[in-house]
């Protein structure tokens, strides 16, 4: 801590004079004020690292002056030790109050002098570099927000740009399919395929628009009344086809009493198929694919699980799999490769939107995947 200054405050110059030779040998800058006025100038003028300062001076006094100097943005961290031969316990509450740092009695002690300076120039030292990083890192958090502000119009402008193009392709592609008997059926199918995949990346685009939506706060649960085994029955309509094609066993035992439970009807729907969709990929040909539906549980909960017969998933990927973008490799599943896309990102939201809960459990290998969520009830949840 060589050649930090240190500012020396006594309206005596023989009290100066001394603890200046005492500094000498730590090899500081010594800099001298005979008064309050003159150390607040040569605060604002050499700004330095330390203040030895006297209590009792005419004008603007000890106690003034650390007062000052703590209420200053630009002084406030700058460690001020009172020099007093005032021993009573009221003085010393007052250097408190003012914000003194440490305190020296007179007649001073060279060594006291010098380990006491020393110590504070090492906080310091200390302080001043955590501000600097405080510093940095808010220069680049600034950065971050801004890149982020960019990504995040970049996202929108080309999600927009993207959908229409693909409705207009869809649409062309259906109004051919009306004239159906023009085709080979080879064709014909190319183009039912075509028509699936326009659907594939247009509900992609929908997902994108939804993540970007719940992120912001600026999509909310419509809650209404909803039975959610008719619910599923819907779902499972939408995608008997490709059931089967695959010729998966579907069980969905219905719960014997009728349940009504407040949700988003079209939200949770898309959970729901994002659901089974992932679990029909990942579900090998003749395998099985259960969807149970169980309430009230012991919290008052709903909760809907979907569990598919595939290999399983590494316990290291039941936490990133929700995760937006993550890329999961699923040849372990024994179906081939795949990833979770955003579809299982829109899921966690749209059930976190709700108070609830979603999760994945596989513990055995080739045992398959439980994904399972929760929904609070909130007609029990009413006092």
């Amino acid at each position: 801590m060589a050649n930090n200054t240190v500012l020396i405050v006594d309206d005596e110059k023989r009290n100066i004079k001394l603890l200046k030779a005492y500094l000498m040998t730590g090899q500081y800058k010594i800099l001298e004020a005979l008064n309050g006025e003159e150390a607040l100038k040569m605060m604002d003028d050499f700004h330095p690292d330390i203040v030895l300062l006297d209590v009792m001076m005419p004008g603007i006094d000890g106690f003034e002056v650390c007062k000052r100097l703590k209420q200053d943005d630009k002084t406030q961290m700058v460690p001020v030790i009172m020099v007093t031969a005032l021993m009573e316990k009221e003085y010393r509450i007052k250097a408190l109050e003012a914000g003194a740092d440490d305190f020296l009695s007179k007649p001073v002690d060279r060594t006291e002098v010098l380990v006491r300076v020393k110590s504070l120039l090492r906080i310091k030292s200390y302080h001043d570099d955590l501000r600097e990083s405080y510093k940095e890192i808010a220069v680049k958090n600034k950065r971050l927000e801004e890149l982020d502000k960019m990504k995040e119009g970049l996202t929108h402008m080309v999600i927009h740009d993207l959908n229409n193009p693909f409705m207009a392709i869809s649409g062309s592609l259906e109004l051919l399919l009306m004239d159906r008997e023009l085709f080979p059926q080879s064709q014909a199918q190319a183009l039912e395929q075509c028509i699936d995949y326009c659907k594939d990346i247009r509900r992609l685009i929908q997902g994108l628009l939804d993540i970007h939506k719940m992120e912001k706060g600026k999509l909310q649960p419509n809650r209404k009344l909803t039975d959610p085994v008719e619910l599923i029955d819907e779902v499972i309509g939408q995608f008997l086809t490709n059931i089967e094609k695959k010729q998966i066993e579907l069980c969905f035992p219905k719960p014997k009493n009728k349940i009504s439970v407040e949700m988003d009807r079209e939200l949770i729907k898309r959970v729901v198929a994002n659901l089974l969709n992932n679990a029909i990929r990942h579900t090998p040909d003749t395998g099985r694919i259960e969807i149970t539906v169980d309430s009230p549980l012991a919290e008052g909960n709903l909760r809907i699980s979907v569990t598919d017969s595939g290999s399983g998933l590494d316990p290291e990927y039941h936490q990133k799999i929700f995760d937006k973008f993550e890329q999961i490799n699923l040849k372990q599943k024994g179906v081939g490769s795949g990833t979770s896309g955003l579809g299982l990102a829109f899921c966690k939201l749209a059930i976190e939107a709700h108070g609830g809960e979603i999760w994945v459990e596989s513990t055995r290998e080739n045992q398959g995947c439980a994904f399972r969520f929760t929904i609070p009830d909130q007609l029990k949840m009413k006092p």
